[in-house]
C-alpha cells in the first residue's frame, strides 16, 4: 500500500485577508445564527466559544431533518464536485434508470432546468478543476476543526478516527477509482490502494468478489450524527446561549447593516446575522441581497441491527453509490443522490435497494429496523455559499453544504467566526462568495 503525505494546499497560501468583522457586543443585542442543523449549530458553537453572545434561531430542534439521517462519515476524500462531464453526460441514463445511484425524476426537470443549465456550465473542464481546487482547500482542515470543535471529554467520543475503506467490484470501477486516488493525492489526501486481499483483511464482513480498494487514514465517523449535534447545542445552551424556536421570516436593515430578525414573535435586534438554515436559506437570501438557487438533493438512509455486518469503519462501494458506517445504534446504509424530487413524496424503494445491497454484499437476511430520506441544500457547482453578503457589513451566509454538511460544518464555523471578528478565515473565499450567482434587490424594510 503506498501512502501520500497532506500538504498545504496553494489556495490557503493565497488566502486574503478577512474585511473588518461585527462588533464584539456584550448587552441584549447577539449574533443570530439561522438554522439549527449541523453547520447552523457549529458556527453558534464557535462564536460562543468566540466570547460573542449568540442566539440559535430554528423552529425545529438542533439535529433535525438531514442532520439527524446523514451518513455519518467525514469524507475528508470527497474534492471532486459533482457538477462534472461524467454525470453531465449521464443526464438521459439518469431519466431511465430510476434504481441507480444517481437519478433525475423526470416529472422535476422542468422546474430543476435553470439549476441543470448552472450544473453544465459549472461540469466544463477548467470549472471541475477549480472547484476541485477550491473543494480540496475547504476540506483540508475539516477533521482537525472537528477535533478542536469536539476539544470536550465528554465531546471528544462522538467522533471515531478509525480512517474508512472505498472498494470496488469491476476493473471499470477499480480504474475509475484510480484516477480519482491520484487526483486526490495531488490535493494533499492521504489515500493508500488496497489488494482484493487487503480489503478482505481489513473487511471480512464481505462476502462478495471485489476487485481492490482504496483506505483513508485519516477519515473519521460519527457513532451518531443526531446526538453529536444535540449534545454540542446542549453545550452552546448550557454555556449561556439562547434559542428562539421561531421560523426566520425576514430582516431589518439600516445603513448597511442588519438591525434586527424578523419572526412571527415579532423583531429581534441583532449586531449580525449568520444564515445557515439549509433548503430554507434560499427564501431569506433577498433579504440579505442575495439569489442562492438551492436545489433538494435528495438522499436516503436505512438503519440495520449491528450484527448484520461487523465494519471497523464506514465502507463505500463506488458502483453502487451508498456507504456503509459503524454507528453507536447500528449500521447506517446511506447514500444515492435523486434530483428533482423536492415537495414530493419519497420514493422508499430507494432505501429498500440500499438493504438489498448490504445483503449481496454482507451476506445473510437482514431487515431496515428503520428508513430515513432527507433534502440536502445544493447549489448547482456543488460549491457551499460561504463568505459575507453583499453591501451588509454584519451577514454572513454558511449554506449549501450538499451531501457534505457534516463534513464541513467545523471548517465552516470556523471561517464564519473569524469573519465575524475580523480575522483571517484561513483560506481564499473567493470560489465559495454567496454572490456567485447573482444578486437580487434587498427587501423594502
Amino acid at each position: 500500500m503506498g501512502a501520500h503525505p497532506r500538504h498545504q494546499h496553494p489556495l490557503r497560501e493565497r488566502a486574503r485577508p478577512a474585511a473588518r468583522g461585527l462588533p464584539r457586543v456584550s448587552g441584549a443585542a447577539p449574533i443570530a445564527v439561522i438554522g439549527a442543523g449541523v453547520v447552523g449549530v457549529a458556527c453558534a458553537r464557535a462564536l460562543q466559544r468566540a466570547g460573542l453572545p449568540v442566539l440559535l434561531v430554528d423552529p425545529a430542534p438542533p439535529g433535525s431533518l438531514c442532520s439527524a439521517g446523514n451518513a455519518g462519515h467525514i469524507a475528508i476524500e470527497a474534492v471532486s464536485p459533482l457538477s462534472r462531464p461524467g454525470v453531465l453526460a449521464g443526464v438521459p441514463r439518469m431519466l431511465t434508470s430510476p434504481a441507480g445511484p444517481l437519478t433525475l425524476r423526470a416529472r422535476g426537470v422542468p422546474s430543476l432546468l435553470p439549476w441543470m443549465l448552472r450544473f453544465a456550465a459549472a461540469s466544463r473542464p477548467s470549472r471541475v478543476r477549480a472547484g476541485t481546487a477550491a473543494l480540496a482547500a475547504l476540506l483540508g482542515t475539516a477533521a482537525a476543526d472537528w477535533r478542536a470543535a469536539l476539544d470536550a471529554p465528554d465531546l471528544a467520543p462522538l467522533l471515531r478516527r478509525e480512517g474508512a475503506v472505498a472498494v470496488t467490484e469491476t476493473p471499470a470501477g477499480l480504474a475509475a477509482a484510480r484516477r480519482e486516488a491520484a487526483v486526490m493525492s495531488a490535493h494533499g489526501v492521504r489515500v493508500e490502494a488496497l489488494e482484493p486481499g487487503e480489503v478482505a483483511e481489513l473487511v471480512p464482513a464481505l462476502v462478495a468478489p471485489v476487485t481492490g480498494g482504496q483506505f483513508f487514514p485519516d477519515a473519521m465517523h460519527a457513532v451518531n450524527p443526531q446526538r453529536l449535534v444535540r449534545d454540542l447545542g446542549a453545550r452552546f445552551a448550557a454555556e449561556g446561549g439562547a434559542v428562539l424556536a421561531q421560523p426566520a421570516t425576514g430582516f431589518a436593515r439600516e445603513g448597511g447593516r442588519v438591525t434586527a430578525l424578523r419572526t412571527a414573535a415579532g423583531e429581534t435586534p441583532v449586531a449580525g446575522v449568520v444564515l445557515a438554515a439549509g433548503l430554507a436559506s434560499a427564501a431569506l437570501a433577498p433579504g440579505l441581497g442575495l439569489a442562492l438557487p438551492l436545489t433538494a438533493e435528495r438522499g436516503y438512509h436505512a438503519m440495520l441491527p449491528a450484527e448484520a455486518a461487523a465494519l471497523p469503519c464506514p465502507v463505500s462501494f463506488a458502483e453502487r453509490g451508498f456507504i456503509a458506517t459503524p454507528m453507536e445504534h447500528g449500521l447506517r446504509l446511506a447514500g444515492t443522490v435523486e434530483l428533482g424530487a423536492g415537495g414530493r413524496a419519497p420514493d422508499w424503494s430507494r432505501a429498500d435497494i440500499l438493504v438489498r445491497h448490504a445483503r449481496d454484499l454482507f451476506g445473510g437476511a437482514p431487515e431496515a429496523a428503520s428508513r430515513w430520506t432527507g433534502d440536502r441544500p445544493t447549489l448547482p457547482d456543488y460549491l457551499p455559499a460561504i463568505g459575507r453578503a453583499p453591501g451588509l457589513a454584519n451577514a454572513v451566509v454558511a449554506t449549501g453544504h450538499q451531501h457534505l454538511g457534516l463534513t464541513l460544518a467545523a471548517v465552516t464555523a470556523r471561517i464564519v467566526a473569524a469573519l465575524v471578528a475580523g480575522g483571517d478565515p484561513g483560506l481564499d473565499l473567493r470560489p465559495f462568495d454567496p454572490a456567485r450567482f447573482a444578486r437580487a434587490r434587498p427587501e423594502r424594510t
